[in-house]
């Protein structure tokens, strides 16, 4: 999905944007065609702004970290959704989660559910996809 959208479809990622696209999104379907999608538009640009031949131009992993703000800007509806599909308890573990905190036992089951979502690992400790994690945080720095 990534390398090859469609069918000779120009090899325009160094293998370290491919790793980081799949570290950021954990291969989310949606989150990664959302990532490919703005990394090609910045690559656009910066053809157009340098005069660059567009057969030499290669996304890098420093270029997947720069259009994050604008993933989260643009993926606005579907990080919403996200957040207001979970419950009171799976939010405020998720907050607390933020903030530094360690899962208790009393969380196993809400950590349970966070993991057959994707949202956190089974330890419960981290997030599965960075993006999610990073859209929480900034909500949370909003409220």
């Amino acid at each position: 999905m990534i390398q090859q959208p469609v069918e000779n479809f120009s090899d325009i990622y160094e293998p370290t944007a491919v790793d980081e696209i799949i570290q950021v999104t954990h291969c989310q379907p949606y989150l990664v065609q959302l990532v490919c999608y703005e990394v090609v538009e910045l690559l656009n640009r910066d053809i157009r702004r340098n005069r660059r031949e567009a057969d030499t131009a290669k996304a890098t992993a420093q270029d997947v970290k720069e259009v994050i703000p604008v993933l989260l800007e643009r993926g606005a509806q579907y990080f919403r959704e996200l957040w207001t599909s979970l419950t009171d308890s799976d939010r405020s573990l998720l907050r607390r989660i933020i903030h530094g905190e360690t899962p208790t036992q009393q969380d196993k089951g809400v950590v349970r559910k966070l993991t057959r979502k994707e949202i956190l690992t089974p330890e419960g400790n981290a997030f599965q996809v960075p993006l999610v994690q990073k859209y929480i945080e900034q909500l949370l720095e909003e409220e």
